[in-house]
């Protein structure tokens, strides 16, 4: 009965997927080249969720429909929720002045290994030359609370690592006030 029932749901599962993930490309919900990938995750929910499929509830076609659109509305919400990243690139080209400072700066955070070691610390600290707190919270999609505690790691790391403003020893680094546009 399972296998028969797999042959049958193959194409109903194939044009319901292609679709549904259409559909979220036209409405502007999803990049196009996340079409496919779409696809498949309808098409893998269908699959683990037709061992379960009832005739006496649901036709085989409404069934398949209503998993493959649960999943993919999932998928579009999980999508749009996501913290949207800046490659490290992207993020900090107001931050300094000529090609040398840029060295300069990159040789400094490879050295206090913010870059490797704690990458979205590094990449607040980047966000934090050009806007202000509120603002490089609402670029990684991080709520104001967890953006304060970084900025004291922030601090902490930077202050251990021998950094402080104009030199002073054990000074709260300035840099980190969010001084914005």
């Amino acid at each position: 009965m399972v296998e028969a029932t797999f042959e049958q749901a193959y194409p109903i599962a194939v044009r319901a997927a292609k679709v549904r993930a259409t559909a979220a490309v036209v409405s502007g919900a999803i990049p196009v080249a996340d079409r496919e990938d779409f696809e498949q995750e309808g098409l893998t929910a269908c699959w683990r969720a037709l061992p379960q499929f009832d005739p006496g509830r649901a036709s085989l076609r409404t069934f398949i429909e209503r998993v493959i659109a649960s999943r993919i509305s999932t998928l579009v919400r999980t999508a749009r929720r996501s913290p949207v990243h800046l490659p490290l690139d992207e993020a900090g080209p107001r931050l300094v002045d000529s090609e040398a400072r840029a060295r300069e700066f990159e040789i400094d955070m490879v050295r206090v290994g913010l870059a490797h070691k704690f990458r979205d610390e590094y990449l607040l600290f980047l966000l934090l030359q050009g806007y202000s707190r509120l603002e490089a919270g609402q670029k990684m999609g991080l709520p104001p609370s967890t953006i304060q505690g970084r900025i004291l790691r922030l601090r902490r790391i930077l202050s251990d690592a021998g950094f402080a403003p104009n030199g002073e020893a054990n000074a709260r680094p300035r840099v980190f006030e969010g001084g914005g546009r």
